[in-house]
């Protein structure tokens, strides 16, 4: 703080520099002390840095950092036919990565900039890049509904999921496939699945219990096809709340 000769601060310097604290943050700037949570991190330079006094944000290297990247595919063709790109990053360092803007690129040109959240050590996080016009989807549902059991005592909803998935893209790709199936309310009422799709496994995705994932890598120039489904049994006479036929 400047000071005159008295050993006095120089009120307007003061002034000046508590302005800098009230300016607006870039995009997807944190503050570190709430993007670090309950934890310290240090971050070394590389070397000594001039920043000028100007009042505005500048951008400063500290040094390098190592992470894994790995493109992955999604899309869930039972609410919109649109494959969705991601970037899988993982933090392979030492050190916290703490939130902040990314800045993504492919094959040298600019992408997009977007918002990360703090990435602990050895953490994973999922980047969206946006829609994937190149890897085309479509979904095809199909209900036959029929009875079984003694004196044909139950209805059995058999519903058959077909998706189709074409990547126009010059490399291999994985594509996750997302599903949902019913969950029973009623202790009569059975949902037996057709084997193919799993459940979810990381609770990191933020995923429901009732989702179903395919997971599947589609050639370059090729095409993969996915069956599934469900049958729903109900006692003879009962209806499903919003009709038998689900989506």
């Amino acid at each position: 703080m400047p000071a005159d000769p008295a050993g006095r601060s120089d009120p307007a310097a003061r002034g000046r520099a508590e302005r800098v604290a009230a300016l607006p943050l870039p995009r997807h700037a944190v503050p570190p002390r709430r993007s670090a949570g309950s934890f310290d991190h240090r971050f070394d330079a590389a070397a000594p840095a001039d920043i000028p006094s100007d009042g505005t944000w500048h951008t400063v290297t500290v040094g390098e950092v190592e992470v894994g990247l790995r493109p992955e595919y999604i899309c869930v063709p039972s609410v919109e036919e649109r494959v969705y790109g991601t970037l899988v990053i993982t933090n392979d360092s030492a050190q916290a990565l703490l939130a902040g803007p990314v800045e993504v690129t492919v094959d040298g040109d600019y992408l997009l900039t977007a918002g990360l959240s703090s990435l602990a050590r050895g953490g994973t996080r999922r980047l969206g890049l946006g829609v994937t016009e190149s890897i085309e989807v479509a979904r095809r549902t199909e209900l036959r509904e029929s009875t079984a059991g003694m004196l044909n005592s139950s209805t059995v909803l058999d519903h058959r999921v077909h998706v189709e998935l074409a990547n126009r893209l010059g490399h291999p790709v994985t594509v996750e496939v997302r599903e949902r199936v019913p969950v029973p309310s009623e202790a009569d009422i059975r949902i037996e699945e057709r084997a193919g799709w799993q459940a979810p496994q990381d609770a990191a995705d933020g995923l429901p219990a009732s989702s179903r994932l395919w997971r599947v890598e589609v050639p370059a120039g090729g095409r993969a096809e996915l069956d599934g489904g469900y049958e729903i049994r109900i006692p003879a006479g009962k209806a499903i709340v919003g009709g038998n036929r689900r989506n």
